[in-house]
Parts: structure tokens; sequence; C-alpha cells
């Protein structure tokens, strides 16, 4: 199922669990996966997949970033990003820079390890010290900012789940992506590293284009404070109902974003 028609030129593929183990279903969204990945794009434009509770694919002019990959219980016999899941020979001749907020099973599948080997153009970025490659890029508690390929990477950190873990602020191709990971708190403003790295992030991206944030806590007072023109609410695989609950939610406030409920 495709959605269009988000003001900066996005479509959104969503993950359909009714089609993803029917092996005909499955082959044609292969091809079309191919044929999307494959299509020209110009700067500021997109094509979103939601893959599962808080992994997403985000294919830009130059790149195809996919943040925080994990698979549904129920796999799916035939992987295609149309299918919600990753098949490593359809991403192969793609630039491909893969994000993992945190070591929280829910938010990284060692899977994504092996795609080193088929696909010939790829990078790691975690939100920790000590995993992957020395070639990879880690992030650690303190902030910084990566050029890499195009790419303007920089994170922000917390141990809100008692590890280290970042939120990754990547600029690529004319747009503004922020992938919160597990950046949220049930006291939203109040917490005073909440707080501060949504202050941080405003001013390091006066122009949100996409924001992708679970919807446990302060999602509300971020949106309000980063302005984002399209929000993606994760985190609830298998309730995936939550995000449209969500989208309701933000037409009641009358908030000015669009929302992408996968």
């Amino acid at each position: 199922m495709k959605i269009k028609g988000l003001a900066l030129s996005v479509m959104i593929a969503v993950y359909s669990a009714v089609i993803a183990g029917l092996p005909s279903a499955a082959a044609q969204d292969v091809q079309a996966s191919r044929q999307i990945l494959n299509r020209p794009l110009e700067r500021g434009q997109a094509v979103i997949w939601y893959l599962y509770h808080s992994g997403w694919a985000v294919k830009t002019k130059n790149h195809l970033l996919i943040f925080d990959y994990t698979e549904p219980p129920a796999r799916p016999s035939g992987r295609s990003l149309d299918s919600g899941s990753i098949e490593p020979s359809e991403i192969s001749d793609q630039n491909v820079t893969v994000f993992v907020s945190h070591r929280h099973s829910d938010h990284f599948d060692p899977l994504i390890l092996e795609w080193r080997t088929v696909v010939k153009k790829i990078r790691y970025v975690w939100g920790w010290e000590g995993e992957g490659s020395p070639a990879d890029l880690h992030f650690g508690p303190e902030r910084r900012t990566v050029a890499a390929d195009g790419l303007e990477i920089l994170n922000i950190h917390h141990d809100f789940d008692g590890i280290p873990e970042s939120a990754f602020l990547v600029k690529a191709d004319g747009l503004t992506i922020l992938h919160a990971g597990d950046h949220g708190h049930s006291r939203g403003m109040e917490n005073p590293a909440f707080k501060d790295n949504i202050l941080y992030l405003a001013g390091q991206a006066p122009r949100l284009d996409l924001l992708f944030t679970p919807t446990f806590g302060g999602e509300i007072e971020a949106l309000r404070v980063l302005k984002p023109r399209a929000v993606f609410p994760m985190h609830d695989g298998e309730r995936e109902q939550q995000y449209s609950k969500f989208a309701a939610k933000i037409k009641a406030l009358g908030l000015d974003v669009a929302v992408g409920a996968a």
C-alpha cells in the first residue's frame, strides 16, 4: 500500500502483515521495491518504508538510510522492503547507511551485520561505543557531528533505559531527518536531559523535515519545539493501530504537521 501527498514529496510504503507471508505478493513486492529504489529523486524528495516497530528505510536522492532495523516475530517468508523487511540483494547496489540507536533487541537485529557481504557500499552508525568494527562510525556520550559521503550526522545521547543510546539527526540531499530511537520520557520537558537534548536539536536544525518518534512521552512537546514538516510515530510493533490514534490526537490538538501513520 502506498500513501502519497505529503508536502515534501514523500511516498510512504506501509508494511502489510496480511500480504507479507504470501509468496506471490512477496515476489511482487520485490519487483516494486527495486523499481522504487531505482527511481530518480530530486533534492528534498524521499521514499519511506515502515519496516517494523522503530525500523524505517528512507531513500533520498543519493542515499538509502536504514534506522533501527528489526523484524517482526513472524518473519516474512519473502523478504522485501515492501513486505517490511530487508532482502540484502534488493539493496546491493544502493549507497546504504545503517543506524542503530542502542543494543536492545527491538532496535538492533544482528542480522544487519550479514549485509556487509552482499551490499557493495554500506556503512554502520552506532549510538554507543564498542559495537561493530573499528571502521564503523561510533557515537558516545559526547555530542558531535560527523560528515561522511555527503551525509552530515549528529547525535544526542541519553540513558533513559539504563544503557547508552543515541538519537540521530541526519542531513542528506536537502532533507533534515531525526530518528529519535528511544528518546522519549514520561515527564517530557520536565526531565532536564530530555529538555536539553530537544533544545539542542532545535538549535542545530531550525528546519526539520522528517521526525521519527516514539510516543511514550515528550513527543508533543518535541513537535512543538522542532516543528517538523512530517512526523512518523513508531515503537508500536504488533500494535500499529496506535499510529492512527496518534494521528487523530495530532489533528485534535490542531498541530500543523503531516502524520505518516503506518
